[in-house]
């Protein structure tokens, strides 16, 4: 036996002359602790086991054609050798997986002696299919050659049938109907309208700009709003809540009712308000009193 087939012997664990399933079970093994998949987590290891699988598979290779075209293994030589056990598997190996399994079913013998014959493994899933077939065979056979009688089994309902093939198919059926729009209204809060009509344009202390549109708020309420035809707003005003925009306030008006009627004022003083050339003075809060302008009129109740 040559130093080649004798590193091969080395490599695969095994002794010179072993048996064809000796060298499966061997290479096998080998290639189930090697595989690179199993060292993910460590480059230095996978590249390792890389190198080891194409070397165990190599091995196995020469081998098993030398097998196919003599019928056997190469044997011992006259000179006694040792075989180390060399491909032990690193240290914290995860859990081996099963190998796929190598099946053969005829390897020709040497001389022209009749090829030799090895058993064919079956895997679980093969087994359960044939299992499975010959079943689904067998109740075909009674249902359909043995005599018995039908008579009772009930024919399948034509008309149900019928029907279901003549009805038009509704193009329609799986069409979901739009979301209905939402709106933000008097008294909506600033999340209601920021989730509605989205980012203003711009913001001044308590008034939100969507383009030449404005919205106008009291203690993070909606108050009123100037709707532009250019800048259309997401609003709807309730019938109860129209009659905002024609109410006066008078003394003793809080300043929120003054907002709603009059809107933001020009300045803001705390306990005076400007609109324009004309004043609104509060206590406490309240309409005290005003003076007006012509040229600016307030919305008050004389």
């Amino acid at each position: 036996m040559n130093e080649q087939y004798a590193n091969h012997y080395r490599i695969l664990g095994i002794r010179p002359g072993a048996s064809w399933k000796e060298l499966r079970k061997a290479y096998k093994g080998l290639v189930n602790v090697w595989h690179p998949d199993r060292f993910q987590q460590n480059i230095e290891q996978r590249k390792l086991a890389e190198e080891k699988t194409k070397e165990i598979t190599q091995a196995y290779k020469e081998l098993a054609e030398y097998y196919k075209k003599f019928g056997g293994l190469p044997g011992p030589s006259k000179v006694a050798e040792t075989f180390p056990a060399e491909n032990i598997a690193p240290h914290e190996t995860p859990e081996t997986r099963p190998a796929p399994d190598i099946q053969e079913t005829q390897v020709p013998a040497a001389d022209g002696a009749s090829p030799q014959t090895h058993e064919k493994r079956w895997s679980k899933f093969e087994a359960r299919t044939l299992a499975v077939t010959a079943l689904a065979g067998f109740v075909y056979f009674v249902w359909q050659i043995l005599p018995w009688d039908r008579s009772d089994i009930p024919p399948p309902p034509k008309k149900q049938a019928e029907q279901t093939a003549d009805a038009p198919i509704d193009d329609n059926s799986n069409r979901r109907e739009p979301a209905p729009e939402k709106y933000f209204t008097y008294g909506s809060p600033l999340g209601e309208v920021y989730a509605i009509q989205g980012v203003p344009t711009r913001t001044e202390r308590d008034i939100w700009y969507y383009g030449k549109s404005k919205v106008y708020f009291s203690k993070g309420k909606v108050l009123r709003w100037e709707d532009s035809p250019d800048s259309p707003l997401r609003v709807m005003a309730a019938a109860e809540n129209d009659k905002l925009n024609t109410m006066f306030f008078s003394e003793g008006s809080s300043k929120e009712q003054v907002l709603a009627v009059q809107g933001a004022p020009d300045r803001d003083a705390e306990n005076v308000w400007d609109y324009g050339a004309s004043r609104v003075y509060f206590d406490n809060n309240r309409v005290k009193g005003w003076d007006e302008s012509p040229f600016n009129p307030l919305r008050v109740r004389r």
